[in-house]
C-alpha cells in the first residue's frame, strides 16, 4: 500500500487552458514543492512557475529526441492529413530532418522551463547535451532509469516460445518486422511459436498480415492482465522496434530469466543487452537477416549455455533495482528541494 499519497483530477490536455489553471491551484493547495512532468512540459508551465515558485522535472520516456518519429506519423492521421501528406507534407518530411529540427525544438523547450529535465541512461545525457549544444558543467540533465522489480522464484525451466509484448502500434514498434523474420526461420524452428500479446490500433492489421504470410505456430493473445505467466514460460522476448527509450519488455523479459534479442536502435537498448550474448542479444539496426541468424543461434544453443544467459540476465536486473533507482530520484529531489528553500 502507498501511504501519503493523494490523486488528483485534472481537466483533459484538449482543455489545455483550464488544465494549467487546476494544475496552478492543486500546487498551492497542496503546497506542492516539485512538479514531475512525464513526457513533456505542460502548456503555460512558465507562468504557474512564476506564480507558484514551484520547481519542475520534465522526465523523458523515450529516447532523445523521440518526437521526430511521431512527428510525421501523426501528420497522416485522418482523411484531411493523410490528404495534406500526399500533397505537400511528404516531400518536406521524408529525409528526417525537418522532423528532427522540430523535436530538438520541443526538447529544448522542455529543457529550458524546467529545473532538472531526466533521461533513462547516461548515454542519452550525452545525446541530449550534443543535440541541444549544451555544456554538461553547466546542465541540468540527470540519467534516471526505469525500476525493474525483482520476480520471486524465477522459472529456468522454459518452453520454446519467442514472445512479444507491447502496443500494436506498428509505426514504432514495427511487428511487421518481427513476423517477416518468424517467415524466415519458422520451418527450421520447427519446435518453437511465436506468440504475442498486446493490443492497439494495428491489431487486425497485423493479424491479416500474418495470415496473408502464411505464417505458423503464432498466437495473438491479446491485452492480458497479468503479462508475468507469458514471461515465465518463454524462452526468449523479441523486439524489433525502431525507436525504444528504455524497453520495459526487455528488462521485465531479463527479470524473468527470458533471453532477449533486440534491434540496437537506441543507447536505451543496448544498455539493457549489454554485454551482447551475455546478457541478451544485440542486433545491428535493422538487419532481418542477423535478426533471425541470432534466433536460430538461441535454438540451437545447448540447457547449460541458455541457463547462462538466463542467470546472468537476471543479475542485470540489479542495476535498476527498484531501492537503487528511487535513490537517484531522493537524490534529485533534495538537490531541487534546497535550491528552492535557498532561494527563499
Amino acid at each position: 500500500m502507498l501511504s501519503n499519497f493523494t490523486l488528483r483530477k485534472i481537466p483533459t490536455q484538449l482543455i489545455s487552458n483550464g488544465r494549467a489553471k487546476q494544475i496552478e491551484r492543486n500546487i498551492l493547495k497542496d503546497e506542492i514543492d516539485i512538479l514531475v512532468q512525464l513526457g513533456k512540459a505542460i502548456p503555460g508551465i512558465k507562468k504557474i512557475k512564476e506564480r507558484t515558485g514551484v520547481k519542475t522535472i520534465v522526465a523523458c520516456h523515450g529516447e532523445p529526441f523521440w518526437q521526430r518519429h511521431a512527428i510525421a506519423h501523426r501528420r497522416q492521421k485522418g482523411f484531411f492529413r493523410k490528404l495534406m501528406w500526399h500533397l505537400f507534407n511528404k516531400r518536406r518530411f521524408e529525409d528526417g530532418t525537418l522532423a528532427l529540427r522540430m523535436a530538438v525544438a520541443r526538447t529544448r523547450r522542455d529543457y529550458e522551463t524546467s529545473d532538472a529535465y531526466t533521461v533513462l541512461c547516461r548515454p542519452y545525457v550525452q545525446e541530449t547535451l550534443s543535440g541541444l549544444g549544451v555544456e554538461e558543467v553547466s546542465s541540468h540533465i540527470y540519467a534516471i532509469e526505469n525500476s525493474e522489480p525483482p520476480v520471486e522464484n524465477v522459472n529456468y525451466n522454459k518452453e520454446n516460445i519467442i514472445l512479444f509484448v507491447g502496443r500494436f502500434e506498428n509505426w514504432s514498434k514495427r511487428i511487421d518486422r518481427l513476423l517477416r523474420i518468424w517467415r524466415s526461420v519458422q520451418n527450421r524452428m520447427q519446435d518453437w511459436k511465436l506468440v504475442l500479446v498486446g493490443d492497439g490500433a494495428d491489431w487486425h492489421r497485423i493479424q491479416r498480415l500474418a495470415e496473408d504470410m502464411h505464417l505458423q505456430r503464432i498466437y495473438f493473445e491479446g491485452r492480458q492482465n497479468n503479462v508475468s505467466e507469458y514471461y515465465q514460460r518463454a524462452s526468449v522476448v523479441a523486439l524489433t522496434s525502431d525507436t525504444e527509450g528504455w524497453p520495459l519488455a526487455l528488462t521485465e523479459g531479463q527479470s524473468h530469466g527470458c533471453i532477449c534479442v533486440a534491434f540496437g536502435c537506441t543507447a536505451g537498448v543496448r544498455e539493457v543487452l549489454a554485454p551482447d550474448g551475455v546478457c541478451g542479444f544485440i542486433v545491428p539496426a535493422f538487419d532481418e537477416q542477423k535478426y533471425a541468424e541470432a534466433l536460430l543461434k538461441i535454438a540451437i544453443m545447448d540447457d547449460e549455455e541458455k541457463l547462462g544467459i538466463r542467470k546472468k540476465s537476471v543479475a542485470k536486473r540489479s542495476m535498476y533495482a527498484p531501492e537503487t533507482v528511487s535513490e537517484k530520484w531522493r537524490l534529485l529531489f533534495d538537490k531541487l528541494y534546497n535550491n528552492k528553500n535557498n532561494v527563499r
